[in-house]
């Protein structure tokens, strides 16, 4: 049996090979079958029936009719998108939550710190006033005390009015003279 290469494979001339798993045969060439068309038919012939059609290409048999697509497959690739548009929103969602969370956060830790200056201010402020009652209190004792001592100079010496005077200017004034 001969291996004759087909000319587009061939890089030179075609020379016949021998199998290489079978053993050399010892016979003689056989050319390989050629095309020759049919003889010219003679004048006046007239044929009586039509010859046979020459098939150009090769006739393929019909095969098996085409599987129908299950239904599922589109079910699923529209599940897919969907589930794809549903992440998609997802995340933006929780990107855009998880940035107004982050910036609530940070106007709840503004906010803490202006309380937290307001209790202070206020703390000061309440010992402030504590303060200053302790000192309307001292100055309201003190006018007391003065009040009586006015009203003890202006009693006469010996007389009932001087001792009441007296008496209210030792009870008025003791924080301040004695």
């Amino acid at each position: 049996m001969n291996y004759n290469p087909p000319q587009h494979y061939s890089f030179g001339d075609p020379e016949p090979q021998q199998p290489q798993s079978g053993p050399p045969s010892y016979g003689p060439q056989s050319a390989p079958p050629a095309y020759s068309p049919a003889p010219p038919a003679p004048a006046g012939y007239v044929p009586t029936q039509p010859a046979p059609p020459m098939p150009t290409q090769p006739m393929m048999a019909a095969g098996p009719p085409p599987q129908r697509r299950s239904p599922i497959v589109p079910v699923l690739a529209v599940a897919a998108v969907v589930g794809f548009a549903g992440a998609a929103v997802s995340l933006a969602l929780w990107l855009r939550t998880s940035g107004d969370l982050e910036d609530a956060n940070a106007q709840l830790d503004d906010r803490d710190a202006e309380v937290a200056q307001l209790q202070e201010d206020l703390d000061a402020a309440e010992t402030q006033v504590s303060e200053l009652e302790v000192e309307a209190a001292d100055a309201e004792s003190m006018r007391s005390c003065l009040d009586d001592l006015a009203w003890y100079y202006a009693t006469e010496a010996g007389s009932e009015e001087e001792t009441q005077a007296e008496l209210a200017l030792q009870e008025s004034c003791a924080t301040w003279l004695w």
